[in-house]
């Protein structure tokens, strides 16, 4: 599917219409991801506790393939109290897939943290990381 987005302002209200089908909201994260402004990535990590499997893991995706440049980020993130058991499915994939292999490297004890469900432990690890990327 060709992306036919005239602008990331438009890809972003079609990622956030819940009422879009997956196909269409993965072409919009397929777009932003190729864009990897701040609009951008933010808007992509916001659905990364989406309901749709499919979006959440497109959305990962994409992070993973901008590397250094959503890594920042997408630790900052991990702070929002809100955060749920699917977004942490997703930042473990960002890491785990990172697109950056300096960044997969730095991020195997965030990762290690991750795959043990240890929450605390990948905070410490995700601000060490973050304090070492700034």
């Amino acid at each position: 599917m060709t992306n036919h987005f005239q602008s990331p302002e438009q890809a972003i209200a079609v990622l956030k219409d819940l009422s879009g089908s997956e196909l269409e909201r993965v072409s919009a994260i397929t777009y932003l991801g190729q864009q990897g402004t701040p609009e951008a990535i933010d808007a992509l990590i916001s659905v990364l506790s989406d309901d749709d499997y499919g979006v959440r893991w497109a959305a990962a995706d994409a992070l993973a393939k901008l590397g250094a440049t959503a890594a920042p980020a997408v630790l900052r993130s991990m702070f929002d109290p809100d955060a749920d058991e699917r977004f942490f499915e997703s930042i473990h994939h960002i890491f785990k897939e990172n697109g950056d292999m300096l960044i997969r490297s730095q991020a195997k004890p965030l990762v290690q943290a991750l795959d043990k469900h240890n929450d605390i432990q990948a905070m410490t690890e995700a601000a060490a990381l973050l304090k070492e990327l700034e």
